[in-house]
């Protein structure tokens, strides 16, 4: 019976610290990562006149490309849709950096150079003069 008296008193008590506070943290944000933001969205003129894509650099240092559409709307009428399959790829030769796709139209770059942000619009505003 005794055992049954402690485990009473023990989660009464228990119960009467929670309720007051103890071992919660004095931050409520503390612990909890804060999400990076955008910090610059660069435009793109000339890639798609349907629908441009965005380059934002983030607070975290990453740069991501934002596409209006993948492939682009203009590759149905060209016929060149299955240029776009790992477009990826041709990101990352082109500037010398990892690109990692994560949705049909965001591509993300983790560890952009200095230059990235520039070189990605200077790329991709000449990708269809440029035929590649």
């Amino acid at each position: 019976m005794t055992n049954f008296g402690k485990t009473i008193f023990g989660s009464v008590f228990g119960s009467l610290l929670a309720m007051s506070g103890c071992g919660a943290p004095t931050d409520p944000k503390e612990g909890i990562a804060e999400q990076p933001s955008v910090i610059e969205e660069i435009a793109v003129a000339g890639f798609d006149p349907d629908g441009e894509p965005v380059i934002k650099k983030w607070s975290d240092g990453t740069i991501s490309i934002q596409f209006e559409a993948m492939p682009p709307f203009f590759a149905e009428d060209e016929g060149t849709e299955e240029e776009f399959e790992n477009f990826e790829s041709k990101i990352q030769e082109s500037l010398g950096v990892d690109v990692r796709r994560d949705d049909r139209e965001l591509f993300v770059i983790e560890k952009p150079n200095p230059d990235t942000a520039e070189k990605a619009k200077a790329w991709l505003e000449s990708h269809r003069s440029l035929g590649t």
